[in-house]
């Protein structure tokens, strides 16, 4: 009982931490404005989905600006544009096929973004990707000329914020977003070997799998969540993944509450918009700083904005804990399973390449 007590105490632990060097409110708000400008100016456009598709890609690829050594940062952000909107494009047209075909096609390109990001520099960039790739599917496009213009749209989003950094960087401006990148986040792991790279591709591909087709099977509206869940919490490591997941699940439980009271209250875009700049902000400031704040920001950011434009309403919340109330629960049985199994083989994650 100790050692489970022992166990919770770090989970504890974990969860309340609070790391104040990596908190920057000004370059938050700046980072919040880049996000939603593109989303102000499609609705007074009436272009209000393909704005929130820009605002996605635009989102994402800022966060690749962290947490990344400096001399790194630009060099992975740029790669990013290309990466995050052709995840995109590949999970849109996954999407279109039946169930039998786009199951194993997850589980392939969550592989192949997951087993090409080598280097602590790169880790970040595979795991976006294949978050993109997964929100893509859980987003069918309605006709057919989103195949195309729905990855457009998130390229224009990675142009949009990769051009902003730019600008910002030329100008010496100390809001520069690729200056937060200078620290690696304190519960980063050091670089592993290829091997290790491998086998946790290849069971984060499989495990995500599965939990799109326990979603399917069960006929969750946005399943995609699980997929999400999986990719943020599992670990080679046991230990990693309960601490990954149960703030993941806390911080979701928090978000969704928080976006069911907001969306229940109001539908106004114009209402909702400068929630998101708040939402946003949260986001940024919490990098680095707690996992539980920056999962509620997370949260509260995607459900009010797919509720800008998809159907669901605060239905969407209670979606968001159930998908990762599984997610989180597939993660910690696999990384279980999987402990057990490196135990028998200790030099898979100090062997060289």
């Amino acid at each position: 009982m100790s050692g489970v007590g022992d166990r919770a105490v770090e989970v504890w632990r974990g969860m309340t931490r609070v790391d104040l060097r990596h908190f920057d409110l000004r370059t938050s708000l700046l980072g919040a404005g880049l996000v939603v400008t593109p989303l102000v100016v499609g609705f007074l456009l009436g272009l209000a989905q393909p704005a929130v598709l820009v605002t996605i890609g635009a989102l994402n690829l800022l966060l690749l600006a962290e947490p990344f050594p400096e001399k790194t940062a630009a060099k992975v952000v740029a790669t990013g544009v290309l990466t995050n909107a052709s995840a995109f494009a590949a999970g849109t047209a996954i999407a279109t096929l039946p169930v039998l075909y786009e199951l194993p096609l997850v589980g392939a390109g969550v592989f192949v973004a997951l087993a090409l990001a080598r280097g602590v520099e790169w880790e970040n960039a595979g795991l976006i990707a294949a978050v993109m790739l997964a929100f893509a599917v859980g987003v069918p496009p309605t006709t057919a000329p989103g195949l195309f213009l729905r990855p457009a749209a998130v390229l224009l989003g990675g142009i949009w914020a990769l051009s902003a950094l730019f600008a910002l960087s030329v100008l010496g401006s100390s809001l520069s977003l690729v200056r937060v990148g200078s620290h690696r986040a304190p519960t980063a792991a050091p670089s592993a070997s290829g091997a290790a790279v491998t086998v946790h591709a290849g069971v984060v591909a499989a495990t995500a799998t599965l939990g799109l087709l326990l979603g399917h099977e069960l006929g969750l509206p946005r399943d995609y969540w699980i997929v999400l869940t999986v990719l943020v919490a599992l670990r080679l490591d046991l230990a990693a993944t309960l601490s990954f997941s149960s703030r993941r699940i806390v911080g979701t439980i928090v978000g969704a509450a928080a976006a069911f009271f907001v969306t229940t209250l109001t539908s106004d875009p114009w209402i909702l918009l400068p929630v998101l700049v708040a939402t946003t902000t949260l986001v940024f400031a919490s990098r680095g700083v707690n996992y539980v704040v920056n999962a509620i920001g997370i949260t509260l950011t995607v459900i009010v904005l797919l509720n800008l434009v998809y159907s669901g309403g605060p239905s969407l919340a209670l979606a968001r804990v159930i998908d990762t109330v599984i997610g989180g629960s597939l993660a910690l049985v696999v990384s279980f399973g999987l402990s057990q199994w490196l135990a028998h083989r200790p030099r898979l994650a100090s062997d060289p390449d």
